[in-house]
């Protein structure tokens, strides 16, 4: 095999060559940002931008998305249906169809939201009565009570949603507060104990609710 060494004024050139070329390369470059400065939208102008120079999009942050995926559906649901327009102290009835099924809200009082929900559902003909948080517990069950005695509520939904139970015993702790007009937390979880809930509307707001589910 001959071996054939490149003459060294050629290697030289060939080493220079992309200093040459730089500044016509970045004197492109910059003829297309300047385009770029014409584009009156501004969403438009920094893609174009971003284009240009070559940036990278940014990746969705794990840090920002899993708060979100540790929320379930129904607890979702429930905050969308917040109305903002007067603060998100009213009760709200919502059909969310198969996502989360019917769902009536109540939010807590003298809270700042985002607030804590008491919820009702009907969803596939199953009635659960809730207590949504916005932040979650680390406990695994919870005594919770309205004035007639605590019972045992279970921590769900990655300890943003808790329990009264399903059927029967969520529809006769409904029933026992239907007629009130407000109903207080007893607890012995201070995160919870003392939350008031305004059932004003409460009982018109549910009977969609309790047709679907046949009680």
């Amino acid at each position: 095999m001959i071996s054939r060494t490149v003459p060294l004024p050629t290697r030289l050139l060939i080493a220079l060559l992309p200093v040459f070329l730089l500044p016509q390369a970045m004197a492109g470059q910059l003829d297309q940002a300047r385009l770029c400065t014409t584009e009156p939208q501004r969403l438009e102008r920094l893609a174009c931008f971003d284009e240009v120079f070559g940036t990278p999009l940014a990746e969705p942050s794990a840090e920002r998305s899993a708060p979100d995926a540790r929320r379930s559906e129904r607890w979702r649901q429930a905050y969308a249906g917040l109305d903002q327009r007067n603060g998100g102290t009213e009760v709200v009835y919502r059909d969310t169809g198969r996502l989360a099924g019917q769902l009536v809200t109540v939010p807590a009082l003298g809270v700042q939201p985002p607030r804590p929900l008491l919820a009702l559902q009907c969803h596939n003909n199953i009635t659960e009565l809730t207590l949504m948080l916005p932040e979650a517990l680390s406990e695994e069950r919870v005594q919770l009570g309205f004035g007639l005695g605590q019972a045992i509520w279970r921590v769900r939904d990655n300890g943003f949603v808790l329990s009264g139970g399903r059927g029967l015993p969520a529809i006769r702790t409904v029933k026992a507060m239907i007629n009130s007009s407000e109903a207080r937390i007893e607890s012995t979880n201070s995160r919870i104990a003392g939350l008031l809930f305004d059932l004003s509307g409460f009982r018109v707001a549910i009977q969609p609710l309790r047709d679907a589910c046949g009680w």
